[in-house]
């Protein structure tokens, strides 16, 4: 995959050329972030992620060029399957910093801590949390554990679908700004769409757990909208990255659940908040 590739004559889904075609400007760089991440605002006050291709940390297992594309391509395999846990997310060119991908600014301007992951005392343990693994820290001894809830299992879901390496806690963001429920959001997914299998969450409280109905008709849509979804996939990612993707959806359909962490390799991300 390269910089060069046409993602300009696939649109994407849900109004996303639309987000890629509002006046930005630039407010300021996220400093935290190990690649250049900048927030970008409009005159109106609408606010957006941009990470720029030029922006993105040479690594090891994807090559360069390459993660802003694998965060548009998580966002289009959201909402093909009718999962709700990725912000709005497109291709776009800003004058200044060239091609990238464009995310709505989703929860507070500052961080905030999420709770549907942390690291307990034993006796935080409730039975409406899964128990994922012990780590001595300078605090004592402490138990990563996740809530127990939907909207959860479908970060879950999504994070098989796309092989997700890096699912951190902080990589959840709890949003109230309609001032009713709130709605939980996924972000950072760079690090996706690997044809190794190269899962490492932070949810592996939901393994062997047998896939909802809802989560079912998911990945039948999927897989019905092959053709229309693998050609928007293309657009983004590599010809063997979207077969794996689409394999991964018969399997997982086939097997009924969610799957076992692997016994070869780690598999958590670190850190994992």
């Amino acid at each position: 995959m390269s910089e060069t590739r046409d993602v300009t004559s696939r649109p994407l889904e849900r109004g996303a050329p639309e987000l890629s075609e509002r006046e930005w400007q630039i407010e300021g760089r996220l400093v935290d972030a190990s690649n250049v991440v900048v927030r970008l605002m409009t005159a109106t006050g609408e606010r957006a992620v941009f990470k720029p291709v030029r922006g993105e940390q040479p690594l090891r297992d994807f090559r360069s060029g390459t993660l802003a594309h694998r965060e548009v391509a998580t966002y289009l395999v959201a909402a093909a399957a009718g999962l709700r846990c990725v912000p709005e997310t497109a291709w776009h060119v800003d004058p200044q910093l060239g091609e990238g991908s464009l995310q709505c600014w989703v929860g507070p301007l500052e961080p905030a801590e999420q709770h549907q992951v942390a690291l307990l005392d034993e006796d935080e343990l409730t039975d409406d949390v899964h128990a994922i693994a012990a780590f001595d820290t300078d605090e004592g001894p402490l138990v990563l554990a996740h809530h127990d809830g939907d909207a959860l299992r479908d970060v879950a879901l999504l994070d098989v679908l796309t092989n997700n390496a890096d699912r951190k806690g902080s990589h959840l963001v709890e949003d109230t700004s309609g001032g009713g429920d709130m709605q939980l959001y996924a972000i950072d997914h760079g690090l996706t769409f690997h044809v190794d299998d190269k899962l490492r969450t932070v949810l592996w409280g939901f393994a062997g757990e047998p896939l909802s109905a809802a989560h079912d008709a998911s990945l039948a849509a999927l897989l019905g909208a092959r053709d229309g979804l693998g050609a928007q996939l293309s657009a983004h990612l590599d010809d063997d990255e979207v077969e794996a993707f689409f394999e991964r959806v018969a399997a997982l359909r086939t097997a009924g659940v969610f799957p076992e962490p692997p016994l070869d390799r780690y598999p958590l991300p670190w850190p994992p908040l």
